[in-house]
């Protein structure tokens, strides 16, 4: 039975037509529901979002994430059969993937970044490209930085940015920072085979969104309940690493997104944000009293911050993502098989970490 409620506030532009109603997708592969879609990007030529999944409730020795594909007019159903891209995709200490990021290159594919966080507990960003169907893997990049690795954003065909959620590597040194709410993550570039880092001092540095054009870098402090903005080029250079500027959110914003060029949310950042991250907690690790977790999607835009979903977790629990096109919405969740999708059919798309339409220029 499909699930239809209410959306939260509509705002900045967003008719109430467009997001009149809000209802859930199951997600499926090979008929299997996939579990745990914490990060998606959405590809607006070839009309279809890739996923990032892994079951963090099964078996730790059993368990295998994936990056799944799934059309975009599929999600009209109550079920959607997605492909799974990496099934043949077998590394040591297992695939894991946390956040991804997108690129559209000239020839048409797509180049993708995925931090996978491995058994063993640690953690490497993985390169692929995706022509058509086919998803290649162009190599594994591993630094000691990286052990705390949460998001990843394309600079340009090479480089990249990365988020490093805790200062400490470790299940011992992350709980500790926590306790104690120590400011210790990072933001930090690959370059050249190497990685180092930017700027640090934030409180669990989560999703990241650069602007390249307007200068800007975009990144969620979950534990400080706000969203950073830092001038780009300044990071880049080593000249100024503090934020030009913080935006307070209501709950802890997870991943970052924008809208596309004609949507009526362009040029405005998305962030799905976590309400209580003690309920999260709860729900995150199947605990008493987590049976659901409350879900919440705003939008910053020159005017302030605006909720566009809030729900108390009977309809979509926890959501970690969220993009937009053409008034609809679309959002994934940390713990659930199943997106969240608000307004009309679609027509048009943006992806979690900046754009797929088209090439990015390349930043100083």
């Amino acid at each position: 039975m499909r699930a239809v409620l209410p959306a939260g506030l509509l705002v900045l532009g967003w008719t109430m037509s467009a997001l009149a109603q809000c209802r859930t997708v199951e997600i499926t592969a090979g008929g299997h529901p996939v579990v745990g879609i914490e990060d998606l990007a959405v590809d607006v030529a070839s009309r279809r979002a890739l996923l990032s999944a892994y079951d963090r409730l099964a078996d730790p020795d059993a368990a295998r994430g994936g990056l799944f594909a799934v059309p975009l007019d599929a999600l009209d159903a109550d079920r959607a059969e997605a492909v799974e891209l990496t099934a043949a995709f077998r590394p040591d200490g297992g695939f894991r993937p946390h956040g991804i990021d997108l690129r559209a290159e000239p020839d048409g594919t797509r180049s993708v970044l995925v931090v996978n966080r491995r058994r063993d507990g640690t953690t490497t960003v993985e390169r692929f490209t995706l022509d058509g169907m086919t998803l290649h893997h162009r190599g594994t990049v591993e630094s000691p930085l990286l052990c705390r690795a949460n998001d990843v954003a394309f600079l340009d065909g090479e480089r990249f940015l990365f988020t490093g959620d805790h200062g400490g590597c470790g299940r011992v040194a992350a709980a500790l920072e926590d306790a104690l709410d120590l400011r210790r993550g990072v933001v930090g570039l690959v370059e050249d085979g190497g990685a180092r880092v930017l700027t640090g001092g934030i409180g669990f540095p989560n999703g990241l969104l650069p602007d390249i054009e307007a200068d800007r870098l975009y990144v969620a402090a979950t534990r400080e309940r706000a969203v950073l903005i830092y001038r780009l080029s300044a990071l880049l250079g080593g000249d100024d690493t503090a934020p030009i500027a913080r935006i307070p959110v209501p709950g802890g914003p997870d991943n970052l997104s924008r809208g596309v060029v004609g949507d009526p949310m362009e040029g405005r950042v998305l962030a799905a944000v976590h309400p209580s991250l003690s309920a999260l907690a709860l729900h995150r690790h199947s605990l008493p009293g987590g049976a659901t977790a409350p879900a919440r999607i705003v939008a910053l835009g020159p005017e302030g911050v605006d909720t566009l979903f809030d729900d108390n977790g009977h309809l979509f629990s926890a959501a970690t993502v969220a993009a937009a096109w053409d008034g609809q919405l679309i959002a994934g969740s940390v713990m659930s098989a199943r997106l969240l999708l608000c307004g009309a059919a679609t027509s048009d798309a943006s992806r979690s970490s900046g754009w797929a339409a088209r090439s990015a220029p390349t930043p100083p």
